[in-house]
């Protein structure tokens, strides 16, 4: 697989900076251009507030990181999330090849519905976390994290065996990809693409529909803790929809808000969030590990061989919930006792909590340690996730 080197699925003896955090550059990629969202002028026409991450030039914020998180809890907004990659895979022998390849068994997955899905290494440690559409019998749509649109299509390409009916479409730049996620979304929606369309697509369903003359694809889900409907459209299509959105009062919010409110939700994404040695269990994914198919047969994919072991993991994904102003931020050193334990992967401000939050993998016995934010050592809860479990106007903000 692309980016996967071959491990023996051994974690020995796990020490605190074996999970170190991925520390992701917004620095464009050594001599090269970020890429340019198709939808970029609208975003420029919004005032965006831009920065290359992810390799694109994307909208960091547009009024402001708090104030697109809150309506997003209170409201709705639309975000742009066409820096994913997305390709098709289609064929009599489709579902053998994502079989192979995918900890997730695709069989789980009914025609018409999408999934969170795991593809590891051969150590068993994490290689992504994409989304898992099942069209229809022998076609699969795949929406890579946003860190592996060309790594995740390309390890697909190579699970295809010589003379086997698969191929490998890519959309990434052929469509865009936008999400509108809010309570209000459902009935913002109506006055966008009509009265049915919204309703008529059910929580975990991808229903492929015709917006505008064009097929599209348009799916239901709740990975940010609110009601969501992302499209993957073409990008006249796309532009029509954006436009539209804004004028009936859709905020547009920007990757800042859209990291934050899945941290809240608990949704992470690879490799930010899984380092090396985590592996699914490590990051509380072992739901998606499927070692056993649908029938109770065993399955081979990579990393199965690894993940065979399911001993009970020293260290586990956690949220910290700081006490007092100060935030921690990736890399932030943990100590519990006046020992160092390990490092946070991830942290932000949730505007819904008023409070800084974070992730680590730390000892499962822990319930109080202490954070670095700058020099000062911050004391914080040790909190399961997802930091909020109900809708965000709920929480009387």
């Amino acid at each position: 697989m692309t980016n996967s080197p071959p491990g023996n699925g051994s974690q020995g003896n796990i020490q605190p900076g074996d999970f170190l955090p991925i520390i992701q550059s917004t620095q464009p990629p050594p001599g090269g251009r970020t890429a340019v969202l198709a939808l970029a002028h609208l975003h420029l026409k919004a005032n965006w507030h831009a920065a290359p991450v992810h390799g694109f030039t994307l909208p960091l914020w547009y009024r402001g990181t708090y104030d697109e998180q809150q309506t997003a809890g209170d409201q709705v907004v639309i975000f742009d999330r066409s820096h994913l990659g997305r390709f098709y895979v289609t064929g009599e022998a489709a579902d053998a090849v994502i079989d192979r390849l995918f900890a997730t068994d695709p069989a789980r997955i009914p025609v018409g519905e999408f999934s969170r899905a795991l593809v590891t290494r051969h150590d068993g440690t994490i290689f992504d976390i994409p989304t898992l559409a099942h069209l229809d019998e022998g076609r699969w749509l795949v929406i890579s994290g946003p860190r592996t649109q060309v790594s995740l299509r390309e390890a697909v390409e190579g699970a295809v065996a010589e003379g086997e009916d698969a191929i490998v479409r890519d959309r990434l730049g052929e469509s865009v990809m936008l999400e509108v996620v809010g309570p209000g979304a459902e009935h913002a929606l109506q006055a966008v693409v009509g009265a049915n369309l919204a309703s008529g697509v059910p929580v975990g369903a991808a229903h492929e529909v015709l917006l505008g003359g064009f097929r599209a694809l348009v799916a239901h889900d709740r990975a940010l803790g609110e009601d969501g409907y992302w499209f993957i459209v073409s990008p006249e299509v796309g532009e029509h929809l954006w436009e539209n959105s804004l004028t009936v009062g859709i905020e547009p919010a920007g990757l800042a808000a859209w990291d934050t409110l899945r941290l809240e939700a608990g949704t992470i994404e690879a490799p930010t969030e899984t380092p090396s040695p985590a592996t699914p269990y490590h990051a509380g994914l072992g739901d998606l590990v499927h070692l056993e198919g649908a029938d109770g047969a065993p399955r081979e994919f990579h990393g199965h061989h690894a993940l065979e072991h399911r001993d009970r993991p020293e260290r586990v994904l956690t949220g910290l919930r700081l006490d007092g102003p100060r935030l921690a931020k990736r890399g932030s050193r943990i100590r519990a006792a006046g020992e160092d334990i390990g490092a946070c992967v991830n942290a932000a401000y949730s505007g819904a909590l008023g409070t800084g939050i974070a992730l680590a993998y730390l000892p499962s016995d822990l319930a109080r340690v202490e954070v670095d934010t700058d020099g000062v050592w911050q004391p914080a809860d040790v909190v399961p996730l997802p930091f909020i479990d109900v809708p965000r106007a709920m929480l009387g903000r």
